[in-house]
Parts: C-alpha cells; sequence; structure tokens
C-alpha cells in the first residue's frame, strides 16, 4: 500500500514529472534534485524529502536515473492508466481545455464536450464532439466516465455536478467560479483562477 502524501507533495509530483520528460528528451541521462529545486524555486532538500517519500532513491553525488525515475512517477501518479473525462460548457475556456494536447501525458482523455447552445451542438473540437446537457447523465453512464471538467458559470456548476454525480462520477474539477457541495467521498478540485491573479499581483505590488 502506497503512503499517504501530503497535499503539497503531491501537486509537486507532476511538476517533477514534466521537468524528468523534458531531460529524458534530450537524451540526459541523470537529473540531480539541486537542477530539480533550482527549475521550480522549491527547496532542494523539500525536493529530496519528496522523492524519498515515494521510494525512490537516486546515486549519491549522480543524482536520479531519468528513465527510471520517469517510468517511477508514471507507475506511482498511474499515469499510464488513462482516465476517460467529460468537459462541461465550450465557452473559450472549455475549449481551451479540450484542444491542449498535453493532458494525454498524465492520463487525461477528454473523450467529448457538453453545452446548452443549440449552436454549439454536433460541431466537433478535433475529435471531440459537443452534446448536449440533456445527454449528459446518459453518456456518462453509458462511458462509465468518472471525471468532469465544470467550465461553465457558477450559476450552473451546481446544478451539472448534481446530474454527474447521481450519475457516477467520482470526482470533478471544477473551474466554475463557486463552491459546489457534494456527498461525502466525492473528489472536488476547485481551480480559482481570479484568485491566483490576485496572488500574481500582489506578489508584484512587493517587489
Amino acid at each position: 500500500m502506497q503512503k499517504k502524501l501530503s497535499g503539497p507533495t503531491l501537486r509537486r509530483l507532476p511538476r517533477y514529472y514534466r521537468i524528468v520528460c523534458e531531460h529524458c528528451e534530450r537524451g540526459e541521462e541523470y537529473i540531480r534534485s539541486c537542477e530539480i529545486a533550482c527549475k521550480l524555486d522549491v527547496d532542494e532538500t523539500q525536493v529530496r524529502k519528496d522523492i524519498s517519500a515515494i521510494n525512490y532513491s537516486g546515486k549519491p553525488k549522480i543524482g536520479f536515473n531519468t528513465g527510471e525515475f520517469k517510468a517511477h512517477l508514471e507507475n506511482y501518479l498511474d499515469l499510464l492508466n488513462t482516465k476517460k473525462a467529460f468537459v462541461i460548457g465550450v465557452g473559450n475556456l472549455g475549449l481551451a481545455l479540450a484542444k491542449y494536447n498535453g493532458f494525454s501525458k498524465y492520463g487525461l482523455d477528454i473523450v467529448a464536450l457538453f453545452d446548452n447552445d443549440p449552436q454549439k451542438v454536433g460541431i466537433k473540437i478535433g475529435t471531440k464532439e459537443v452534446f448536449p446537457i440533456s445527454r449528459l447523465s446518459e453518456m456518462i453512464k453509458q462511458e462509465q466516465v468518472k471525471i468532469i471538467v465544470l467550465a461553465i458559470p457558477g450559476e450552473e456548476a451546481q446544478k451539472m455536478a448534481n446530474i454527474a454525480v447521481e450519475s457516477g462520477v467520482k470526482a470533478i474539477w471544477n473551474f466554475a467560479p463557486v463552491n459546489i457541495e457534494v456527498p461525502e467521498g466525492i473528489i472536488v478540485s476547485n481551480q480559482d483562477l481570479a484568485a491566483d491573479f490576485v496572488v500574481l499581483s500582489m506578489k508584484i505590488a512587493e517587489q
């Protein structure tokens, strides 16, 4: 059984994975914790603690073998087990998420989109078709989708979350500017873009 990681450690691991992948693509055989720390502006001691927490170790004074470390992260983070997801909302954000090809490296496959605008229903974003909201419940059950991405106005978010959860969804990636209520056992990850901007703005002001 894997050791339960803290939230901050878990959020850092995909960033480590991205850096290790970049080194692998350049044919670099080893990477050291100090290099990872420098690229992410993280304390080197923290990097070593994070990597130790997932039961991986490198060679003293040489570092981590990039191929082995990449494979270890893929296994630990379950990146090779593809998870299907639906995007709800075909505005600018929903479109951007659907078009982003980088998710596949992390095991996310956005297979369809949903919207209540008749003019958007039926269009295709690459290979992904836009379906009416009325078919959401049916298709969640049909495709056995466990993840939805909410890219809709706040006033619609709770209603869509309710439909998704009742249909069998287990996790919600929420970009709507509102907190949604879900039953115990349902995972919600909130992305507050406005709050992120305020933090960025405050850091600029502090310089």
